[in-house]
């Protein structure tokens, strides 16, 4: 059989529920950032233009969210049952969060603006989400694009899928007008431009800024994390050596410069915008600009940028602050250092330009253009309609059949219970090879006869299939021609060739028992469960039945369901797995559904 032609996907795939699930027609937005500055800004002008917003309660303890915060206080707009709206605030939005959450997202909003953060999350998110998904950006530094973000680095591989696969529900929503200039043309057609802006720039100060504090503040975060910001600093401190100032900007590992002030309280840092003299800006990027200049020329703070940035675009080409070169800007920020009054009052009065793309008069008509557009598109976009029952495949060695055979009859028997329909397909490995190996001719002919007969009196749909070893270059196709992004390791991987399409027609694999001689190929999510762990393994690597740890050689499994709690702690504690994919299903627990939430959960 031909792998490369016979894994491209033969029906859709899209088992979730139908498009039109919403319970109103209430214009509703999922917001899922927590960045305070954004945040101030956006849901205003969402609001202003006839959505209710959900924001999330939960965000991740990382250090790219020194910015984030919580914000409750849009609940009180949302026209949603209390008890789902806390189902809602209590779910971890970025890693992804448990169906039933999703199921209200669905109940109740039709778009979902969200950033590329853990991209595992983001995958469950465009596999469970019905409506439209927009990819909030504000711009990379250097000449990194989002494009190549996606297809260089592994671990984004299955965002980028996950992408394609929603085809034009999937938005590339920029903060700037230039972003999806460098990107690849699959974003560039599906861009809409929804400016970023900052609330009170319509009304900048006149008053606020009154000096004397005679030095300079650059701001400049995560000096011992982040080798970017680390080089910035250095270069700073090189170009203005010798000169009074104060480094602002929330640090995740404290750096030995008196210089430094740290994370600082909004008042604190509004006091030092107050009464420092200048304010630095370094940055000459392009695509990306940080939210302190802007902070500053609201406040009334002479400030100084280097040329070449996007502040230029912004209007800052022809401003007495602006600096070709280190050596002017040294010149200007001196000037300023020293009180030179006409020089002051002439950067504060020209700069305010600045502001005009940052106001959220002149922002508003752009989002209601690009909302329509979106909404236009959603509206007209063929319903998407169940189109079969989700499909599940439970493969086992031989060996392992009776438990495939009870697993198989519980998720049958557990989803007609509570009237879900889904399908369960039984994959027996062919053990000719093995029983002809290990017996004598006539007892192995009479093994086969026994196992063909089994098969054929088992009361689910079943299948024989044979694990087929294929190349790396080979697997890496199939992963292509089938939507899948996956980062591949290993040289040989194995795929279950049932002679028809490699169980191709299933949504999710179940691998149950035993151990494989080589990592599976993660076409379908794989779920592994797991009925005891072996005390060691004796004898040469060598060995042909002596196989290799049980799921070390599985790539990302979506979840691993084990039998009993030595299995459980095994597989968390040696083999390192994250406890959150690690279910307990043991015989005799006293609630029946389990096992079937835990596969549900990963369809």
């Amino acid at each position: 059989m031909d792998l490369e032609r016979s894994l491209l996907p033969d029906i859709p795939s899209s088992v979730g529920l139908e498009k039109n699930t919403r319970v109103d027609n209430t214009p509703r937005i999922m917001w899922i950032l927590n960045h305070t500055a954004a945040r101030k800004f956006e849901i205003p002008i969402l609001r202003e233009l006839g959505y209710e917003v959900f924001t999330p309660k939960i965000y991740p303890n990382d250090a790219n969210f020194r910015s984030a915060s919580v914000d409750y206080s849009e609940d009180a707009n949302l026209t949603i049952p209390a008890d789902e709206l806390a189902i809602l605030n209590n779910s971890d939005w970025y890693a992804g969060p448990h169906r039933k959450a999703w199921e209200i997202a669905n109940k109740y909003f039709d778009m979902a603006f969200f950033i590329l953060f853990d991209p595992m999350g983001v995958e469950t998110m465009c596999r469970r989400f019905n409506g439209e998904l927009l990819w909030r950006t504000y711009g990379l530094a250097g000449k990194n694009t989002y494009s190549n973000i996606l297809e260089s680095i592994p671990q984004y591989r299955r965002a980028q899928a996950a992408f394609r696969r929603l085809g034009s529900r999937f938005w590339f929503a920029e903060g700037y007008s230039n972003l999806h200039e460098i990107e690849s043309s699959w974003i560039q057609r599906q861009t809409v431009y929804l400016p970023l802006g900052m609330p009170g720039a319509s009304t900048p100060s006149q008053t606020e800024w009154i000096g004397g504090d005679k030095r300079m503040l650059f701001v400049c975060p995560d000096i011992g994390f982040n080798p970017a910001y680390a080089e910035i600093y250095g270069v700073f401190k090189k170009e203005f050596k010798g000169f009074p100032y104060a480094i602002g900007g929330a640090q995740s590992i404290e750096v030995a410069d008196p210089h430094i002030l740290g994370y600082l309280p909004v008042e604190e840092h509004r006091r030092n915008m107050q009464h420092m003299q200048v304010m630095f800006y370094h940055s000459r990027e392009p695509r990306h600009i940080h939210y302190h200049p802007f902070e500053a020329v609201k406040a009334g703070m002479p400030l100084v940028f280097m040329a070449g940035g996007m502040l230029d675009r912004m209007g800052g080409l022809a401003l007495p602050g602006r600096a070709k070169s280190w050596e002017e800007a040294r010149k200007k920020v001196r000037r300023l250092l020293d009180g030179d009054k006409a020089f002051v009052d002439k950067v504060r009065a020209t700069q305010v330009v600045l502001l005009e793309g940052m106001k959220a008069d002149n922002a508003r008509a752009c989002w209601a253009e690009s909302l329509r557009k979106v909404e236009f598109a959603s509206s007209n976009r063929e319903r998407q309609h169940r189109t079969r029952a989700p499909r599940v495949a439970v493969l086992s060695s031989h060996r392992n059949m009776p438990e495939a055979l009870r697993i198989s009859r519980e998720l049958i028997s557990q989803s007609k219970a509570i009237d879900k329909n889904l399908t369960v397909i039984l994959g027996v490995e062919d053990p000719t090879l093995r029983l002809n190996r290990k017996l004598k001719k006539k007892a192995a002919k009479a093994a086969v006869a026994a196992f063909t007969q089994e098969m054929d009196t088992v009361d689910v749909p079943a299948r024989v299939f044979e694990w087929k070893q294929v190349s790396k270059a080979a697997a890496e196709r199939a992963l292509a021609y089938a939507g899948v992004g996956r980062a591949l390791y290993n040289s040989v991987f194995l795929v279950p060739d049932d002679e028809i399409n490699f169980f191709e027609d299933s949504d999710l694999w179940i691998l149950v028992g035993g151990r494989m001689s080589v990592p599976v190929l993660p076409i379908k999510p794989i779920v592994v469960v797991v009925r005891d762990y072996p005390k060691a393994h004796i004898g040469s690597p060598n060995n042909a039945d002596i196989w290799q740890a049980r799921l070390g050689i599985i790539p990302e499994p979506e979840a691993v369901i084990a039998c009993n709690e030595r299995a459980m702690l095994h597989l968390i504690n040696m083999e390192g797995l994250d406890p959150t994919t690690v279910h307990l299903v043991k015989d005799d627990i006293s609630s029946p559904n389990l096992l079937l939430e835990a596969v549900l959960e990963c369809l």
